[in-house]
């Protein structure tokens, strides 16, 4: 078993964590292109929806986020973050994820939009690759546990 000094331990658990804040911020804020700052070039990614088809390579995974409806506002919460390096260069993690969504049509009042009724919970399992960039999702798995 491969031994990491905590220096090390503790830098690779702050990139991978935010690399999974820069996620939900991004894909709130549809800055779809941006998400090739977070995903290696042959990335794959595990729908978290049916279909729970995986996409490979970070060029498909940002087409499938650009295929969102235009009218969809999202609000991912993260938490329960958990990063276990395995090499030098590779570790894998997971997290929770609370996600609520609204529309764009929804009027905006002094408290917000109105969120959709049906909201969901999940995880996401990862693993990372420290890539020259730095460390970015080698793969991610997205899955439902509860919806409201």
């Amino acid at each position: 078993m491969t031994e990491f000094s905590q220096a090390e331990m503790r830098n690779t658990e702050a990139a991978c964590y935010a690399l999974c804040m820069d996620y939900a911020e991004i894909v709130d804020a549809r800055e779809w292109p941006r998400l090739a700052e977070l995903f290696a070039e042959d990335a794959t990614f595990t729908k978290p929806v049916p279909p729970k088809e995986v996409l490979h390579g970070s060029a498909k995974i940002i087409a499938w986020f650009q295929s969102f409806p235009p009218e969809r506002i999202t609000n991912h919460l993260i938490s329960n973050f958990r990063v276990r390096m395995e090499t030098n260069d590779t570790a894998v993690g997971s997290c929770r994820v609370l996600l609520h969504t609204s529309d764009i049509s929804e009027p905006e009042t002094d408290e917000g939009r109105k969120a959709a009724p049906k909201q969901l919970m999940g995880t996401y399992q990862d693993r990372y690759v420290r890539t020259k960039e730095g460390w970015r999702f080698a793969a991610r798995v997205g899955g439902v546990t509860f919806h409201t």
